[in-house]
């Protein structure tokens, strides 16, 4: 999935809060992922923020919606109400929803204390309660009258939106239609297929994890490594494990190289494969395998293709990324994300 990192900058809370918090953070061992060590390289201060001080700005664009709902989809798509929630394509007018959307925030303070209604006609009280302080449909008679104003399938629509939607992502239906037509393309590309392991079978051998959590804990480092795999394949015949990262780019194939350097996607692949061979390569039932790592990449034509990246170049990937893990632990070791890795190491640069 393509990531954002150029987020607004939050004013630091008092000294005695972020010493606090700084002694939280350090006080138990803390798991740097990828998007964690891409955070620390563009901006140590950033990483302070979002880590260390907890002020997290998770905003996601357009395109990493489309990305993380492709995943969904792809692979694991029965986690699709836990993560998403469909976008009312016909919302209520301006007084009903309001109304609704107090008698929601009503909702969560009954719901904390044990309530279990959920039904919008179960509210009946309530909402005549807020009609009121906002004067809404007062002219009305009675409040049977009030009631079917507000109790109708368009507002019972609206309230089911309201009470799913909290800690999922909304999406629009236009964009529901654009990846699950994605899904359906890589689905029906045998290419792709064969390389994610979904042809495996008891013949082959060759089986596939989805989105597998690895953890390492290097030895010569301040935190220990982190990764969530999108596609893990083992074929035992060619002893190879193969890597596979699903890719939602903004850009068209062609121009995919230049996504790898400047999300440093290649250090996402270093980390991964560094993970695999911690992992499993380090086991003796793996002696004499090897790691493949690809990406799937999706591009916004909805063009796609499995992308290879070579042994020498994974090697150099690892290296390369291993002289920044260095660098992210001098941050850590010396408790300074005050500026970036090569200031910290002297007074001033000359361009």
């Amino acid at each position: 999935m393509a990531s954002s990192i150029t987020k607004s900058f939050v004013a630091p809370p008092a000294l005695s809060e972020r010493i606090q918090k700084e002694e939280e953070f350090f006080s138990k061992p803390f798991l740097l992922s990828y998007s964690g060590l891409n955070r620390l390289l563009y901006s140590p201060a950033l990483f302070y923020q979002h880590y260390v001080l907890k002020q997290r700005d998770d905003a996601m664009d357009q395109n990493m919606i489309e990305g993380s709902l492709i995943h969904c989809l792809l692979l694991h798509p029965t986690h699709f109400d836990n993560q998403f929630v469909l976008s009312v394509q016909d919302p209520p007018s301006d007084n009903p929803r309001k109304v609704l959307e107090t008698l929601l925030m009503h909702h969560k303070d009954l719901k904390a204390h044990g309530d279990t209604r959920s039904e919008l006609n179960e509210f009946g009280d309530a909402i005549l309660d807020i009609l009121r302080d906002a004067n809404l449909y007062q002219s009305l008679k009675t409040d049977a009258q009030r009631l079917e104003k507000m109790i109708t399938s368009r507002h019972e629509e609206y309230w089911r939106y309201l009470t799913t939607m909290e800690g999922k992502i909304v999406v629009g239906q236009e964009t529901y239609d654009f990846c699950k037509a994605v899904v359906d393309k890589i689905t029906s590309n045998p290419t792709v297929m064969d390389r994610m392991g979904y042809f495996g079978d008891s013949f082959n051998g060759i089986t596939k994890e989805n989105e597998k959590e690895l953890v390492s804990f290097p030895a010569d480092m301040p935190f220990g490594l982190r990764g969530f795999i999108d596609n893990l394949v083992f074929d035992p015949q060619s002893k190879v494990i193969r890597v596979n990262d699903v890719k939602k780019t903004g850009k068209d194939l062609n121009s995919f190289s230049d996504s790898i350097e400047y999300f440093r996607y290649w250090i996402q692949a270093a980390m991964y494969a560094m993970l695999v061979e911690d992992q499993y390569l380090s086991r003796p039932e793996y002696a004499g395998w090897k790691i493949e790592f690809r990406f799937i990449v999706i591009d916004p034509y909805m063009q796609i293709a499995p992308i290879k990246v070579s042994d020498e170049k994974l090697n150099q990937w690892i290296s390369d990324t291993k002289e920044k893990l260095n660098e992210a632990a001098y941050h850590f070791s010396k408790r300074d994300f005050s500026l970036p890795f090569q200031y910290l190491l002297h007074e001033e640069l000359t361009l």
